[in-house]
This record gives structure tokens, C-alpha cells and sequence, in this order.
């Protein structure tokens, strides 16, 4: 029959332009966080499944105190000793003394207290401590300070998968310009595809598990880099959301040295977001809002009271009582290069059809990972939201 899709054509019409450009459209209309997010270049695995990069992070330069110390005692715990060398001037936050650090043992640092003229004054437990300067001598070796730290961290690539079918009577009333059954099936396909990934780099969680005879990787999301140790975590103890919560976890972010630009909610608490907004704009800069198809609400300028923000995100793969705060630009969706289509490294296609079927299918699949760079600095959770 004239304009029939014979076998092999299925696979041939859904090419990796035509994926690609459908996957981009439904992207920016119906997902959440996947939307704010970067696409990378296609890379290659550097172990089978595993996706590596370096966290070139510059940190904030302090640290707390681990135990209460005397304003007459040289010894001072931290919770981390690295950051610190002999030379250094600190202040102890919330006072005017200075202290020049003498030695430096594991996390403990000998001090002379009161330098400079200033008064020593006794220390709490998690006073924080700021470096203030490095002085070095005429002539010195160079010295590692640990407030520059590349760190390796990695995550697994996962294959994501659909598949477009047609029966054989489809395949026999099916005519190119007069009909868009093909169009329609691979919109419906592409839209989970987009789903698939968006739950994926909220609620995925770095693991491998072996599914039958095969090994199979999982990519981690969001959540799993926020539940790693360091990362900002904060238990809201079922208080309802404020203003002072969200300031909280971001200034947390900033005295950390790091920056976020968007904030990500689930639809309940997006209720409780829209409310705080409103009662902190006016009416005529509530007008100046953009959005999307409905996932994605854009500030003309920062969110009061909220540093940076200037972007909110629903997304339904969050849960009702929590709420991240995020730099965008440290996220992105990697594609597996030679596992990829070749042209664009993101999806391929391939026939899928089963000998003896009556129809056709076509399996449309890719392989991705999420690389989420200095999720201890530049990112906070907050959970259990009343």
C-alpha cells in the first residue's frame, strides 16, 4: 500500500533529530527542575557505567569550634582542621577577638589569644571561625590551606527507555500528510521519557542491582547527593513553611561560600510559597512574573528576603513537606557518548519489532547520568514541612 511504514521504516522515521527536537519541546512545557538544568556533552564512561568529575570548589573560609574553650585556653577543636596553617589570623564570630593560629594538629589548632591588642573571650561549642588573613613569611614554600579543594565525586549512568507500537491495521490505514498517529504516539512517548528523567534527577538514587542474569545502574538525583554527609540537610520539625526557614538554609548556603538561584517545591507547599510571595510583593510586581506551561514561575528580580532567588520551580516528583534550594548551574543531564546516537549524543532508536509480530515497534533509549557539582555548597534541602 502506497505511504505504508514497511519494516525498519518506524525506526528509520523516528531518528535522533526528530527525538532530540520532540524531547527539548516537551522539556521546557511539562517538566520541573529538568527544565532549570544544563544538557552536557556526551562523555565517555571512565569505568563501564561511571560518570566522574571534579568538584572545583573554593570553600568558605571558616570552621566551627567542636567543644567550649576558655578565653585563657591555646588550644582550640574545630570540625575541620585542614582548612587551617600556621600564619593565620582568626575572629571568633560574634567577637572582637583576633587569634593567630601557631600549629596546626589533626582538628585541633594552638592559638595565641588576644592578638593584636584585642580581648580574649571564651568560646561556645559551634562558635564559628573565620579566617581573616594568611600571613607568610619572606622567602616561604608554598602550602596547601585546605579552603581550595578538588574533590572527585562520580554517579552511574542509566538507561531510560519507551517504546512507540503499531498494530498491522494501524500500519495498513496509516498514510504520510494525512494523518498523525505517529506524531501523536511519539508525543505520549516522549512525554514519559521526560517524566522518566525529571523523577530521576529528583528521586534517583546512585546504586547498581543485578535484575535477572544482567547488572543494571541507577543514576542518583538530587536527593541522593543531599542525603550524602556535609551536604545541607535541614529537619523543619513539621513547622510550617516561613520566610525565616528559607532564609535559614540559604544563608547557610552562603556562609558555605556557595549560591543558588531557584527554589523547587511540590504542589502543597507551592500554595504556601505563593502566599509568602504575595504578601511580600506588590500587585504590580506580582504582574511582572513569567511562566511557563505552569512548572517553572520567574521573579523580575529577587525573592524578598531570600538572597538570590529568582526562580520558583513546581515539581510533583518533590514531596509535600520539603523543599530545595538550588544553583541551576551546577546541575546537569550527561549522555553517555558512543552508547548514544551518534549525531547528538542524547537518544536513539532502534527496531524493535519481535519476529512473528503482527505490527511494528520501535524502542526508543538512551543512556544518562546526573552530575551534580558542589551539592555540598551551592544546594540545601529542607523536609519534614508541616
Amino acid at each position: 500500500m502506497p505511504g505504508e511504514i514497511l519494516s525498519g521504516g518506524l525506526a528509520a522515521l523516528l531518528n535522533e533529530k526528530v527525538i532530540n527536537e520532540a524531547f527539548e519541546i516537551a522539556r521546557s512545557d511539562r517538566a520541573g527542575i529538568l527544565q532549570t538544568v544544563n544538557f552536557g556533552a556526551a562523555r565517555v564512561p571512565f569505568e563501564g557505567y561511571k560518570l566522574s568529575w571534579l568538584d572545583m570548589r573554593v570553600d568558605a573560609a571558616s570552621s566551627a569550634t567542636t567543644g567550649v574553650v576558655t578565653n585563657v585556653a591555646t588550644s582550640v577543636p574545630v570540625v575541620d582542621g585542614t582548612k587551617f596553617r600556621p600564619g593565620m589570623t582568626l575572629s571568633p564570630a560574634g567577637s572582637d577577638e583576633v587569634m593567630l593560629v601557631t600549629a596546626v594538629a589533626g582538628n585541633n589548632l594552638t592559638v595565641t589569644r588576644g592578638f593584636g591588642s584585642t580581648t580574649a573571650l571564651a568560646l561556645t561549642s559551634g562558635q564559628v571561625m573565620v579566617i581573616d588573613s594568611v600571613g607568610r613569611g619572606e622567602n616561604s614554600l608554598a602550602q596547601n590551606d585546605g579552603i581550595f579543594q578538588p574533590n572527585a565525586v562520580e554517579n552511574f549512568f542509566q538507561t531510560m527507555d519507551t517504546a512507540v507500537e503499531f498494530s498491522r491495521r494501524a500500519l495498513a490505514t496509516m498514510q504520510f500528510g494525512n494523518t498523525n498517529e505517529l506524531t501523536f504516539q511519539l508525543s505520549e512517548r516522549i512525554k514519559q521519557l521526560v517524566n522518566q528523567m525529571d523523577r530521576a534527577l529528583v528521586r534517583g538514587r546512585k546504586a547498581t542491582a543485578t535484575v535477572g542474569s544482567d547488572l543494571v545502574s541507577y543514576t542518583g538525583g538530587l536527593r541522593f547527593y543531599l542525603d550524602q554527609a556535609g551536604a545541607i540537610k535541614t529537619d523543619n520539625a513539621a513547622a510550617v513553611l516561613s520566610l525565616d526557614h528559607i532564609n535559614n538554609i540559604n544563608a547557610e548556603i552562603v556562609t558555605r561560600g556557595g549560591t543558588a538561584n531557584t527554589i523547587a517545591v511540590g504542589i502543597k507547599q507551592a500554595r504556601k510559597l505563593s502566599a509568602l510571595v504575595s504578601a511580600n510583593y506588590s500587585s504590580q510586581r506580582l504582574a511582572d512574573w513569567s511562566a511557563d506551561a505552569g512548572s517553572v514561575l520567574t521573579l523580575p528580580s529577587d525573592l524578598p528576603l531570600v538572597g538570590n532567588v529568582n526562580r520558583i520551580v513546581i515539581d510533583t516528583n518533590l514531596g509535600d513537606g520539603e523543599l530545595v534550594i538550588y544553583d541551576a548551574s551546577k546541575i546537569s543531564v550527561i549522555p553517555m557518548a558512543s552508547g548514544n546516537a551518534e549525531a547528538s549524543g542524547n537518544w536513539r532508536t532502534t527496531d524493535a519489532t519481535q519476529p512473528g509480530q503482527d505490527g511494528q515497534r520501535a524502542r526508543i533509549l538512551g543512556d544518562f547520568g546526573m552530575e551534580v557539582r558542589q551539592s555540598q555548597t551551592h544546594m540545601a534541602r529542607l523536609f519534614n514541612i508541616g
